[in-house]
């Protein structure tokens, strides 16, 4: 008769927890491109900004404006600022998750093997057992026909 596979619950446990570690890898993921989207507008709007600064200032601005400009290039460089650190915050926290899900991996991987191993060892002995039958089987049919010679 075959043996349960005595890990299989910590095998199933791995299984969820990589499950739920991959979900988690993956909405890190995400938030780390739309903090990378975000960064990136961000840029667009101050090259955008700066380049109409400069046409205007080719063409001569007011006093004001000249101010204004600059007063919103100031903010938004600080907020570009703000936005490559939320960025690398982004990216760290899925680096660390991705090291987390790694090891989780490595041990489901683990218990795969063993389950494997496992499966192996009950086939062997399966065939074993069937095969002992088979011999007492002829056995027992040779001692009751005997060949006559």
């Amino acid at each position: 008769m075959a043996q349960p596979f005595r890990l299989q619950v910590l095998l199933d446990l791995a299984r969820d927890r990589l499950e739920a570690a991959s979900v988690e890898l993956q909405r890190l993921r995400q938030q780390w491109s739309e903090a990378q989207t975000k960064l990136d507008q961000l840029s667009g709007y101050q090259t955008e900004y700066a380049g109409a600064l400069q046409e205007r200032l080719s063409a001569g601005i007011a006093a004001h404006l000249l101010s204004d400009y600059r007063l919103f290039l100031d903010k938004l460089a600080r907020a570009i600022r703000a936005q490559g650190d939320e960025v690398e915050r982004r990216r760290i926290a899925w680096e660390q998750a991705h090291v987390r899900w790694l090891s989780l991996r490595q041990r489901e991987q683990a218990l795969e093997v063993l389950l494997q191993r496992h499966r192996a060892m009950q086939a062997l002995h399966e065939s074993r057992r069937e095969q002992k039958q088979q011999d007492e089987f002829a056995l027992n049919s040779a001692k009751e026909n005997p060949v006559q010679r």
